[in-house]
């Protein structure tokens, strides 16, 4: 294993401390990407890689999906299960995709649709998409998605970079994004005609009709639960303890000074 594929080892299972926060300050998903993506199943038996507390799950539940989750972390499988107790179609397995994947029986019926929400970039590269392949019935689709932040007040990246620059900190969560494009269908790299992402191009070996589509939509949090949400991402949550605090109160005077919300 080499020194980067440790770290992100790491990273990936750093979440389940921090899980009740996770749960209640990171984003939801905009209502018409999940109506856009219920539309075009074939059915409503749906695999959620790395589902988390269950943010996305919840709202595939709500439109009457039924929902089998696999998540490594058994403390934010806890929180997804006590959440959605109530819905009799939910099944969780605590696994990663990789020994989940290893341990289905062959011939196992294939799932309508494979979805992941902020998490397939955690799951190993040299197997995923022949693991989702597997997963997906014939006829079948998969859909990744993701929240990216742009803010309307840039002095929030100026505030991050100086944190980060004083304490040394390489690995960061709040950076400058490209500015997203006025066409939601055409938002990555351009060298792919079909705007796949490049660093999804094996998938071309195992689906077909690849696309994608930008959702623009605004949060506005006060500074505190803002600093709270960047401090669920995993670039924090292995920060020691003590530096993630003092950084967090150094970001919460700064940004404070700006404004009592961001956007």
């Amino acid at each position: 294993m080499t020194e980067t594929a440790g770290l992100d080892r790491i990273r990936a299972r750093s979440f389940g401390a921090a899980g009740a926060d996770y749960d209640k300050y990171r984003p939801r998903y905009p209502d018409q990407l999940v109506d856009d993506v219920v539309a075009v199943l074939p059915g409503r038996h749906v695999l959620e890689v790395g589902a988390g507390t269950g943010i996305a799950t919840a709202a595939f539940v709500v439109r009457g999906m039924a929902m089998t989750c696999v998540e490594p972390d058994a403390q934010m499988a806890a929180l997804l299960l006590a959440k959605l107790a109530s819905d009799a179609d939910l099944h969780v397995d605590v696994a990663s995709f990789e020994v989940w994947s290893a341990a289905r029986p062959a011939g196992a019926s294939g799932f309508d649709a494979l979805i992941s929400a902020q998490a397939w970039h955690w799951t190993d590269p040299k197997t995923r998409w022949a693991d989702a392949d597997a997963a997906v019935r014939s006829g079948g689709m998969i859909a990744l998605f993701w929240n990216e932040d742009h803010y309307t007040d840039p002095r929030v990246w100026d505030a991050y970079a100086a944190a980060y620059d004083c304490r040394g900190i390489e690995i960061r969560s709040v950076r400058q994004e490209p500015a997203p494009s006025s066409d939601p269908d055409k938002i990555v790299d351009q060298k792919r005609p079909d705007g796949w992402p490049e660093v999804h191009a094996e998938a071309d070996e195992y689906f077909t009709n690849l696309r994608t589509h930008q959702y623009h939509w605004t949060r506005r949090m006060s500074v505190a639960d803002y600093v709270a949400r960047i401090n669920t991402t995993s670039a924090h949550l292995i920060l020691p303890p003590e530096v993630r605090d003092d950084m967090t109160a150094e970001l919460i005077a700064t940004l404070t000074g700006y404004g009592d919300e961001i956007e």
